[in-house]
């Protein structure tokens, strides 16, 4: 539901009511920090992006070649999670140099729609 494409059976109000059911199981569990389902959406793709950035690194060093012994590198408790939950293929980590990552846009535009601004203005991404 939450990673399914918009369609008849998949609905913007189906993925918030299942990121409020998710903020309800976690607050249950841990009372003391009230989340909402935005918070708990925001937060997932913001360790999704961070995930994908350390396994993209982790790959690159296991693939160097060179005269010593291979990096000893291990994947955080967090990074192995996210791609356990995402998947071998769901985790990109070769493309073009250029590239966006989607889910860090999303979680950009949540967090400018969770924080007043000034000034409206474009969002600026750094290459």
């Amino acid at each position: 539901m939450l990673r399914g494409k918009f369609g008849p059976t998949v609905t913007s109000q189906g993925k918030r009511r299942a990121w409020d059911t998710i903020s309800q199981t976690i607050n249950a569990s841990f009372p003391l920090v009230v989340r909402t389902g935005d918070d708990c959406e925001k937060r997932w793709y913001v360790l999704q992006s961070k995930a994908k950035d350390e396994i993209a690194a982790h790959k690159r060093e296991s693939s160097l070649t060179g005269g010593g012994p291979p990096a000893k590198r291990l994947l955080s408790q967090v990074a192995d999670t996210v791609f356990q939950v995402l998947g071998h293929s769901e985790v990109s980590v070769t493309g073009l140099p250029t590239g966006i990552d989607t889910s860090m846009m999303q979680a950009l535009e949540m967090q400018q729609s969770m924080e007043p601004s000034q000034e409206p203005g474009p969002i600026k991404f750094a290459a």
